[in-house]
């Protein structure tokens, strides 16, 4: 087929269209063209757009949709439909060409790449800061949050810290057995350096570790000074707490191990003030049923989970259930069969399998405890602690002291009880003497009698009378 020529305007005469079975398909540049329109080389398309495009590319000035009629024209120059399928693929470049083994997207100083080798992990995604030479964020295989890191080991592995812009300040510390706190410190500006700032609160499943403590802000200028706080009253509540000896439900989680600390329920009666209610959709759940289901039947109203004790759940609950991939989802009750039984809210989209652990229902009025505010008491329990001791330390030093003195009153009276029983020792022995001589002298007054009476019986006395 011939296209005559119309003044200046001339035609590119390698368009041409096929025979036989591409006689529907253009070709420019092509004779026998495989698809509907097939262009050896680049093109532009546009009316303002009349230069010279990449070789082998295109160059678009207006919106293009890819998978819609009707593409996003006011914020996006590219729509791309979902049709249930990955909206863009983007794969690794061919063997020889740059980037080597990836692809990716630019956005200013930022690429956007898609990794596929043992370096660089298998299949994740990074975006890679170019002037800086740093993948700052990754996404792994195994659904990891690396940031500053290739390799993330955990859900969100941050691999970095910066100094903020803070001025100089001061810091005080209180330790244990001290009653008073540390003198300040200074903190010249900028001595911090954070992984992260969260501008409101963080809320773990678990528990949340540190490896070198906590700091919270306690700056009187943030806050309304009531008064000291009354350290027998906080004494006599705390000995009111306590600490109980337990193991958690879901041992999936936490295994068996025993814990010590402290039930919430039973410290709300003696300190609310260390108790607090929460309760979040999607994350406050309790395994209150924690059992492998029996029967998954989907149907049109959803699908219903049949299981082996009784559920307790009503109508308009959320349920939290765990897939056989290990993952958590949550629905919500649409309908009570009986005890045992229950029916979800699902739709085409949501794939469950034949086996699902129902792990228990959403609990808004999950009661938690704030360990700092049981610290704080303990502090001030502390602190009356420590002025009874002192008190009795005091009282004890005083009865020391009186018991020194009566030592040395005992003493004395013991010596001289010493002596005095030194003295009727004397005495006695003198006494003794004296009843020996008494004793002599009676025998003597005895012989002398006799002599007597023996003169006088007729015996002559020569010596004796003389």
């Amino acid at each position: 087929m011939k296209i005559a020529k119309s003044g200046v305007v001339a035609l590119v005469l390698a368009l041409s269209l096929a025979a036989s079975v591409h006689a529907q398909n253009v070709g420019i540049g092509y004779s026998n063209p495989q698809s509907k329109l097939t262009v050896n080389g680049n093109f532009a398309l546009g009316a303002d757009y009349n230069l010279a495009a990449p070789p082998n590319g295109a160059l678009i000035e207006g919106t293009t949709g890819i998978g819609t009629t009707t593409p996003e024209g006011v914020n996006s120059f590219l729509t791309v439909a979902s049709t249930g399928q990955s909206n863009i693929t983007l794969l690794a470049a061919p063997v020889g060409k740059a980037p080597a083994i990836r692809s990716g997207i630019f956005f200013g100083s930022t690429y956007f790449e898609c990794t596929d080798s043992p370096s660089n992990g298998t299949k994740d995604i990074t975006f890679f800061n170019i002037p800086t030479q740093t993948n700052v964020l990754t996404l792994s295989p195994t659904n990891s949050v690396g940031i500053i890191t290739t390799t993330p080991v955990v859900p969100l592995d941050v691999r970095s810290a910066q100094s903020p812009n803070l001025g100089a300040g001061t810091e005080a510390n209180f330790y244990y057995g001290s009653s008073a706190l540390v003198p300040s410190q200074p903190v010249p500006a900028n001595s911090y350096t954070l992984t992260a700032y969260f501008q409101d609160r963080i809320i773990s499943g678990s528990a949340i570790i540190s490896l070198n403590g906590t700091v919270t802000a306690s700056d009187a200028r943030l806050k309304n000074i009531i008064g000291k706080s009354d350290g027998a009253k906080d004494l006599e509540t705390l000995g009111k707490i306590e600490v109980t000896d337990y193991t958690m439900k879901d041992t999936v989680k936490f295994g068996s191990a025993p814990f010590k600390k402290v039930v919430a329920q039973q410290v709300e009666k003696v300190y609310p003030t260390a108790v607090k209610t929460i309760g979040f959709k999607g994350l406050t759940y309790i395994p209150d049923i924690f059992v492998l289901s029996s029967k998954v039947e989907k149907g049109r109203d959803g699908t219903a989970i049949t299981i082996s004790k009784a559920h307790g759940l009503r109508v308009g609950d959320s349920v939290r259930l765990v897939t056989d991939r290990n993952t958590e989802m949550e629905f919500d009750v649409t309908k009570v069969v009986d005890a045992n039984t229950f029916v979800i809210k699902t739709d085409a989209a949501t794939k469950l399998s034949d086996k699902i652990f129902v792990y228990g229902k959403y609990c808004p009025d999950m009661k938690a405890i704030d360990y700092e505010a049981i610290s704080m008491l303990n502090v001030s329990a502390t602190q009356e602690l420590s002025k009874k001791v002192q008190i009795l330390e005091k009282d004890k030093f005083e009865l020391q002291s009186r018991a020194k003195l009566l030592t040395d009153v005992e003493e004395e009276q013991r010596v001289m009880i010493s002596k005095q029983q030194q003295q009727i020792a004397d005495q006695a022995a003198e006494i003794a003497a004296l009843k020996s001589l008494a004793s002599d002298v009676e025998v003597l007054k005895q012989a002398v009698t006799r002599m007597r009476e023996q003169q006088h019986g007729g015996v002559r006395a020569v010596a004796l009378e003389q």
